[in-house]
């Protein structure tokens, strides 16, 4: 009897469990939606392991307002209640309360998440193992934000989210290595967020790290053709074509000078033989001229002046 009463209570609180909650550490997580009291007080609460309570929001006037401690960290609206910032400490059960009524539980988990960054369109692997080898092992999944990545059971079966059909996927030999890291073809900038890795056994179990964040940047080619023209239109005009037109220049001032240099040379051989020529012509004319004027004794001395 006394193993009845403490089993029916436990019964009757599962159908206030909302679920198990996961979140990154410095991220903020929606604990819950509001719950209309009516005329009642709305209370939510952290229940330690000790199973004491501590105090998170209590209404006034009817409104849920967040405890001084936690003024800065709860966000409460009319339709939902969040947590800002979230710590490793963080970790545990909530209760949204209605006077003595427990209306909803809350499991948090808060993890690590290891960063990876990837390009878009390019094929990332995030991490995540776990043991596989335990016949109770029933399936592994892969979520972000609340939905489906991917589903894969021990028949090979595979159930995508979405977004992601056909370009999720799992090792070959995941579950014989116990590698159940997420292969993820033709990143988009839409996929960047929180990934969480599970494993269903008897219970939902999380992976080791359970969590990958998840960054997309810019595809590579889009970097490269906005940098690369202004390489190589700028390039060659300053190296290559000043270049050419010098040697261009240059070899045409060469042979310019030497056509120069050549045709001064045959302008002064032309001029040089043509004088050389009227000059032995003058002279022949004045020695013959003065030899039948002259007396016989002056011939020879004229000509050895001349």
């Amino acid at each position: 009897m006394e193993w009845i009463s403490l089993f029916v209570p436990a019964v009757f609180l599962l159908r206030f469990i909302r679920g198990d909650l996961v979140a990154s550490l410095g991220d903020t997580v929606k604990l819950s939606s509001q719950v209309n009291c009516g005329e009642g007080t709305a209370q939510l609460i952290r229940r330690l392991k000790d199973l004491s309570s501590v105090p998170m929001a209590d209404s006034t006037n009817g409104v849920l307002q967040p405890v001084e401690e936690y003024r800065s960290r709860l966000n409460i609206s009319s339709s939902d209640i969040f947590l800002k910032n979230v710590n490793y400490n963080d970790n545990g059960h909530y209760e949204l309360m209605c006077g003595d009524n427990i209306e909803r539980i809350i499991k948090l988990a808060v993890v690590f998440a290891s960063n990876i960054s990837a390009y878009e369109d390019e094929t990332t692997k995030l991490s995540c193992f776990s043991l596989t080898l335990d016949e109770h092992l029933k399936f592994v999944q892969w979520e972000t934000n609340g939905q489906l990545v991917i589903k894969v059971n021990r028949s090979g079966n595979v159930e995508y989210g979405e977004r992601f059909t056909g370009r999720a996927s799992l090792p070959p030999d995941w579950e014989s290595a116990g590698n159940l890291s997420l292969i993820l073809k033709g990143v988009q900038l839409e996929d960047q967020g929180n990934y969480y890795c599970y494993v269903q056994k008897e219970s939902k179990e999380k992976g080791d790290p359970a969590a990958c964040r998840l960054r997309v940047q810019q595809e590579r080619s889009s970097i490269k053709t906005f940098t690369t023209p202004s390489q190589h239109t700028q390039s060659p005009p300053a190296h290559k074509e000043p270049s050419c037109i010098g040697i261009t220049v240059f070899i045409g001032i060469i042979i310019l000078l030497l056509f120069v240099a050549a045709l001064c040379i045959c302008i002064g051989w032309y001029l040089r033989s043509h004088k050389s020529k009227e000059v032995k012509s003058c002279l022949g004319m004045k020695r013959c001229g003065n030899r039948e004027d002259l007396p016989p004794d002056q011939e020879v001395s004229s000509g050895l002046v001349t």
